[in-house]
């Protein structure tokens, strides 16, 4: 087998950048992205693509039983095993094949059917499932003057419940967010969240509620795209307001309704989080009595947007308000192109028995002891003429190259769609592409 080295100009490696685009419909607690089939659950994206666009027939994943495996090691006669270590507490005692304690199905039984397994103790069967899906979900979030903590006591092995009180109400989850969001004071001093002299707020400690809007990563990859995130705010279908990421800092600028013009929030790229931070009116009236909270008819801001998803809450009011976002991910494919040669009087030799002869008489020769020699044999001649057999002349052909890691070991196998026909004449470079 004839093995070659990549030389420096033979390997060459890439990186395209992709914008995956989404459009993410919000309506009464369901998410439908880029208008694909709703699957069970509240919506996201399939984390299993073999599923996507599937409400009925889902393909389900091959049963994986439990660490005990009792339907073969307890329940099963295994001659070629003697004990079970490790596992002690199912091993049967067996005695001519057969369990010696009372077990159900008999140690003997081929289970023909799942019915036959028994779990736990009870018949019963094996069923699995692969994950729905990945939500965006919704958190509206508060200034809070303290939260409730469990701690537990080393010297007395005991845990308790306390009270943390804050020497000033703040609100948790931005507080979280404050040294995260420093990075982008770059793009813009709005991700400053304490009081200074750019801004006169406090996103932490200010009596207001800020809706955080939650996108997994396996949306947007590394990052959101900048200037890429629109929200649209829809009452009975009609857009009553909508904002935009417009000067591609971060910062959700109103595009239509009341709020054009304003800052209604903020964009945190790498960590898939929207912060709505404003609480200004965004219709004229109270929104057709809509219960943003499940319980009071309130006027509709964008602290209200993407209500319902998975956040909770529900009410039949709630049906006349949907939500709209859009925005494009950021993911980087690497790949690497490897250039393999076929030199001129190289891989012209193959090992294959249909490259001898077959009908060629072989001398074997033995001698002392345990020595044997095949005698040798012709090539076969797979040149043809017109009219007689051409002249001999080597020839293979090459159906696969493989390519090993500095170790030896096997890691890749190109296979050709046709062989190609190689004599010493000829010269061939195969290129290959591998996604890392």
């Amino acid at each position: 087998m004839h093995k070659f080295e990549f030389t420096s100009d033979d390997l060459f490696i890439n990186r395209l950048k992709t914008y995956p685009e989404y459009n993410v419909f919000i309506y009464q607690s369901r998410m439908y992205v880029n208008k694909e089939t709703q699957p069970n659950g509240s919506g996201g994206i399939v984390v299993y693509d073999i599923n996507s666009n599937k409400s009925t027939g889902k393909i389900l994943p091959f049963v994986v039983t439990g660490s005990d495996k009792v339907a073969f090691k307890k329940y099963k006669y295994q001659p070629l095993i003697q004990n079970h270590s490790g596992d002690f507490q199912w091993g049967s005692a067996y005695v001519n094949g057969v369990a010696t304690e009372a077990v159900s199905p008999a140690a003997s039984t081929n289970y023909s059917s799942l019915d036959d397994v028994v779990i736990q103790g009870q018949p019963g069967s094996i069923t699995s499932s692969y994950s729905v899906e990945s939500p965006i979900k919704r958190n509206l979030t508060e200034v809070t003057g303290g939260f409730a903590a469990n701690y537990f006591n080393f010297f007395t092995a005991t845990s308790s419940a306390t009270s943390v009180s804050f020497p000033v109400p703040a609100n948790l989850t931005a507080s979280a967010l404050q040294n995260v969001a420093r990075k982008y004071t770059v793009l813009s001093d709005h991700f400053i969240f304490a009081s200074s002299l750019q801004r006169l707020r406090d996103l932490v400690t200010d009596p207001y509620s800020i809706n955080f809007i939650n996108i997994p990563s396996m949306y947007y990859g590394s990052t959101i795209k900048k200037g890429s995130v629109e929200l649209n705010y829809y009452i009975t279908g009609s857009k009553i307001a909508s904002c935009a990421d417009t000067s591609h800092n971060g910062i959700l600028i109103g595009t239509t309704g009341s709020t054009l013009g304003s800052v209604v929030g903020l964009v945190m790229y790498d960590e898939g989080i929207i912060m709505l931070t404003s609480s200004n009116p965004i219709a004229s009236s109270d929104d057709n009595g809509i219960l943003y909270d499940g319980s009071n008819p309130i006027t509709g801001s964008w602290q209200y947007y993407g209500t319902t998803l998975n956040d909770g809450i529900t009410h039949p009011s709630l049906a006349s308000a949907s939500y709209d976002l859009n925005f494009k991910g950021t993911n980087y494919i690497t790949s690497m192109t490897m250039f393999a040669h076929a030199k001129k009087g190289q891989l012209n030799h193959s090992n294959n028995p249909t490259y001898r002869n077959l009908n060629t008489t072989r001398v074997n020769q033995t001698g002392s002891g345990l020595i044997f020699s095949e005698g040798p044999s012709d090539i076969s001649n797979i040149v043809s003429g017109s009219f007689v057999s051409s002249s001999f002349e080597k020839t293979t052909y090459i159906s696969k190259v493989h390519i090993y890691d500095e170790d030896g070991n096997l890691i890749g196998i190109t296979s050709l769609a046709n062989p190609i026909k190689k004599t010493l004449q000829d010269e061939f470079t195969f290129k290959m592409k591998l996604d890392l």
